[in-house]
């Protein structure tokens, strides 16, 4: 399996956008912020062609859990789902947790948190897309 997660929608960005507001505290995460990047970066002189919204979203309860197991932990969090569009298609991804930590991370028994998060992390991807 990948490292990243992406699922191809039919649905505008914008419908898309609108499903995951509410699957994300459907499925016990909040979202903490989101961003315009397109916008932002058009804001800024540089003009970007295609969408692209970014979400950190958190289970508050499992990052404190995790951490703390290992504080340096914090440079992967709060977890973000991506809506974008390559050549014409909405996208919605994530970079799965579970190989961040694996490769950051030698703390024993966090694959008992993190399998979770990223089961729930999917299943809001994939409730987002149709």
């Amino acid at each position: 399996m990948s490292d990243l997660y992406i699922r191809d929608s039919q649905l505008s960005v914008d419908e898309v956008i609108e499903k995951i507001k509410e699957a994300v505290p459907n499925n016990q995460f909040g979202i903490l912020h989101s961003y315009d990047i397109k916008q932002t970066l058009a804001g800024k002189g540089h003009e970007l062609t295609q969408a692209c919204h970014v979400f950190e979203v958190c289970n508050p309860k499992v990052a404190k859990d995790i951490l703390e197991k290992d504080m340096n932990l914090a440079t992967i969090l709060p977890c973000r789902i991506s809506v974008f569009t390559q050549d014409g298609v909405t996208k919605v991804g994530l970079a799965l947790p579970s190989k961040h930590i694996t490769q950051l991370s030698d703390v024993d028994d966090l694959s008992s948190l993190i399998e979770p998060v990223e089961q729930s992390l999917i299943k809001i991807i994939d409730q987002s897309i149709v």
